[in-house]
């Protein structure tokens, strides 16, 4: 018994030793994101909301090592997304997994002046991408998304809600 003590402690001990630290990748970019309503909205009486548009996506990305990577954005939008009369930010964050294609989830929230409580409820994402390795540093991401409120509608993907977005990303 007295051996297996000192064998957990030395394999304890072994664990807790410092390692050589390993610095992670760290990304920057800017892109845009194709976006287009679900055609239902308008029948609904949101009359004032835009029916497809443009977004300008600003990204930072994590990557800690091997597969993972951390990705935070804040998605700009022009007044009319969502139904608001002012323009609209929305901060997201994903966890992905992947090196050159990648998929993950995410969640995020909207914030407008224009909205009824400048907040939207959060929404979740799902994203499935290819990360293409440029020139040395400069990265294109090319992804599709799909958007939902609640986790049980996952599986039961709308075509109609399928976006795609591009970012072009440099390490430093």
């Amino acid at each position: 018994m007295r051996k297996l003590l000192i064998a957990a402690a030395l394999v304890a001990l072994a664990a807790m030793t410092a390692n050589p630290a390993q610095a992670g990748e760290h990304r920057l970019g800017f892109g845009f994101h194709y976006w287009k309503t679900v055609d239902e909205l308008a029948d609904q009486g949101f009359g004032d909301i835009e029916d497809d548009g443009l977004s300008q996506v600003f990204s930072y990305q994590y990557l800690p090592g091997g597969f993972l990577r951390f990705e935070f954005d804040v998605e700009y939008f022009d007044k009319g997304f969502g139904g608001s009369t002012t323009r609209a930010y929305s901060p997201q964050f994903y966890v992905l997994v992947g090196r050159g294609i990648y998929a993950g989830v995410g969640v995020g929230a909207t914030y407008s002046s224009g909205l009824a409580d400048d907040w939207s409820d959060p929404y979740y994402a799902a994203r499935a991408g290819v990360d293409l390795l440029m020139l040395p540093k400069f990265h294109l991401d090319i992804n599709a998304n799909y958007r939902f409120n609640a986790w049980d509608q996952l599986d039961e993907v709308d075509t109609e809600t399928l976006t795609l977005g591009a970012i072009a990303r440099f390490t430093f």
